[in-house]
């Protein structure tokens, strides 16, 4: 079992590839970053942009008991932070790498800063932090072939909007991957998905954090938001127009079912295809406080029906294989309680697969329909 020493160094003296040795936590409690992250030049500029200024570094040595739980104290961080609520606050978990979530939770971060200028500071949005966030923290992790598993088990705080924005990103940048398209479309991709929802910054937050059902008045206020980010984006930036499609037209729909301008598939961009892909995805396997969340089993049934007229057949099809060629070795529970293995997949639908229960039954989803996986198990 590895033995470590920790020391308690300014940030300014932290150099890149150090290992952070105690979680660093807000003023009120919230986690900011998990212990055992990476500490990249990105990261440590984020924390130094934070305002942290000491960390906790671990290096494996020999026989040297670990210190006590520390939380950063009120003279060690801005004033304005401590009241703040980072949206990193993910707890630590064994199942997700360090290295993914030190990426994840910078590009967060970086994320949740900018936005937040969006939604008070018009001229505060930084185009250009994003567009490095993207290099430095999404391209590294859409070439890892467990992103997705990584991104289903990662812990998401109460900020969906940052969390959700960041995912898309994430599964986009895969999706263009995975189609063979190059690297300058690829990040361009990611910067669109990242965007595409920021139209929301510019509704309410009673709004938008709603648990309850929406009026009809309050749903034609989140149905504009992609116009309203459109115009943002427009009137803000000078980024393309591949980038203000994304923001506009990713809840259009192949067969002009879609919204705000219900244009059919000959008009939609190829970003904003591949966005509504990542979007339903995200969106169905992420959770909420008024509905429980989609197992990827589920959220793949839903893509396969929404690929016969509504969603782009190429991309759902891509998607849907990657994401099965993960599926065997999946501890799941049914809807009938058991648990058990995903140990083969059916040829024709991988959502029904053939299961191996804990007590040693075989359960075949194909021919048991009144059976389904209901829930994921990460043990």
């Amino acid at each position: 079992m590895s033995t470590y020493v920790y020391q308690r160094m300014p940030i300014d003296d932290v150099i890149p590839g150090m290992i952070l040795g105690k979680m660093l936590v807000t003023q009120d409690g919230n986690n900011f970053l998990n212990e055992g992250a990476v500490l990249t030049l990105r990261v440590i500029q984020t924390l130094q942009a934070w305002g942290f200024r000491y960390v906790d570094i671990r290096e494996e040595v020999s026989d040297a008991p670990p210190p006590p739980a520390i939380q950063t104290t009120e003279s060690e961080r801005p004033a304005e932070e401590a009241s703040a609520s980072p949206a990193a606050a993910a707890t630590a978990t064994v199942d997700v790498p360090p290295g993914f979530m030190a990426y994840y939770q910078t590009a967060v971060q970086i994320f949740k800063k900018n936005l937040g200028r969006a939604r008070f500071v018009r001229d505060g949005f930084e185009v250009d932090d994003i567009r490095q966030m993207v290099t430095e923290c999404v391209l590294p992790l859409i070439e890892d072939p467990t992103v997705m598993d990584n991104l289903q088990m990662a812990p998401h705080s109460e900020d969906y909007l940052y969390h959700h924005s960041v995912d898309v990103g994430i599964i986009a940048g895969c999706l263009g991957l995975w189609a063979g398209r190059p690297y300058r479309e690829i990040e361009e991709l990611i910067l669109g998905a990242m965007l595409h929802d920021i139209g929301k910054t510019l509704i309410p937050l009673k709004v938008l954090n709603k648990p309850d059902l929406l009026t009809e008045e309050e749903m034609n206020l989140v149905r504009f938001h992609s116009i309203r980010g459109y115009k943002f984006l427009k009137q803000n930036t000078e980024l393309p127009r591949s980038i203000l499609l994304c923001a506009l037209q990713h809840h259009e729909r192949d067969d002009g079912s879609g919204y705000p301008l219900s244009v059919r598939e000959d008009k939609i961009h190829p970003y904003a295809k591949i966005i509504a892909v990542a979007d339903v995805f995200d969106a169905m396997t992420s959770v909420r406080s008024y509905r429980r969340r989609a197992t990827p089993y589920e959220a793949v049934e839903t893509l396969r029906r929404e690929m016969v007229s509504k969603l782009d057949t190429q991309i759902c099809t891509i998607f849907i294989d990657k994401l099965s060629q993960r599926f065997v070795g999946d501890v799941v529970e049914l809807s009938n309680g058991q648990q058990g293995e995903v140990i083969f997949l059916n040829r024709f639908d991988s959502t029904r697969p053939m299961v191996r229960t804990r007590e040693g039954d075989f359960v075949d989803l194909d021919k048991n329909r009144n059976l389904s996986i209901c829930r994921m198990l990460h043990s």
